[in-house]
């Protein structure tokens, strides 16, 4: 099959949750129309991002309040569903900056906890230590977070383990925006795969979120990108195209030399 992808992007209130589902259900409503297979939310989506001290106050458990609302939304209109939060670990009450995937009948497929840390962002977060790909009847899944997308090691850790396709959720500031674009054109095409971003938009403080989500194929092609405006944008997304690539034109995967590269183990 070939899967239909929509990335969403929003502008979050600070510290609303309640305000922010509303939202994600609003978009969720029009991004069925599109008829896609799943949809994509950004990075700490269910609150804002600049909360700070506030986190504890604000950070949930996974299965919570959000995610239970989140799985009735992806039940509701049939698609899988990825959306960043932040999550209260119950068991070490560590905190971390999180992306949830949903199934189109809601349950919980698989979380991923953000690797890298940006900035103020290790001040209150804990970083995940792994990179997971998450089988789906659609193909499979990698998910990252942001900052994720500026270290290539985190795509070619989803690639070596057959992803089909990485979403990475995002709160992408200004004036990152050529920065970005490079990142995921270089990400999609040095691994064959496709890269979905959804990148929030609004202002936190002097912080500006650029937004222009997109969704770039294993040949680096923009198939749909956003401005700056709240909505969403959907591409089928053609695997045997992936196939295609690895096997004769950009046969990357294969040709690796892991023996070469023990420093970065490091």
């Amino acid at each position: 099959m070939n899967p239909r992808v929509s990335v969403a992007q929003m502008d979050c209130k600070l510290g609303n949750v309640k305000h922010n589902l509303k939202t994600i259900h609003h978009l969720a409503e029009k991004a069925a129309r599109s008829e896609p297979d799943i949809l994509c939310f950004p990075e700490l989506a269910t609150t804002g991002y600049s909360l700070n001290a506030r986190w504890r106050k604000f950070s949930e458990n996974i299965p919570g309040p959000a995610t239970e609302r989140l799985a009735q939304i992806a039940n509701e209109h049939g698609f899988y569903l990825v959306c960043g939060m932040s999550e209260l670990d119950s068991h070490s009450k560590h905190i971390f900056n999180s992306s949830v995937l949903l199934s189109p009948n809601g349950r919980i497929v698989g979380v991923y906890r953000k690797v890298h840390l940006w900035d103020k962002e290790r001040q209150y977060f804990t970083p995940g230590d792994s990179f997971r790909v998450f089988n789906t009847k659609i193909g499979k899944i990698g998910l990252g977070i942001c900052y994720d997308l500026e270290f290539p090691e985190s795509a070619r850790a989803f690639a070596v383990q057959g992803a089909n396709m990485v979403v990475y959720s995002s709160a992408e500031p200004h004036p990152f925006e050529d920065y970005v674009e490079i990142y995921l054109r270089s990400r999609a095409a040095e691994n064959c795969l496709y890269i979905c971003h959804s990148n929030r938009i609004g202002k936190e403080g002097k912080t500006w979120f650029f937004g222009q989500s997109k969704i770039v194929s294993p040949d680096r092609r923009i198939m749909k990108q956003l401005g700056r405006e709240t909505g969403y944008a959907t591409a089928s997304l053609e695997l045997d195209l992936i196939r295609k690539l690895r096997r004769k034109k950009l046969p990357y995967l294969k040709q690796r030399v892991p023996g070469a590269y023990s420093l970065l183990a490091k």
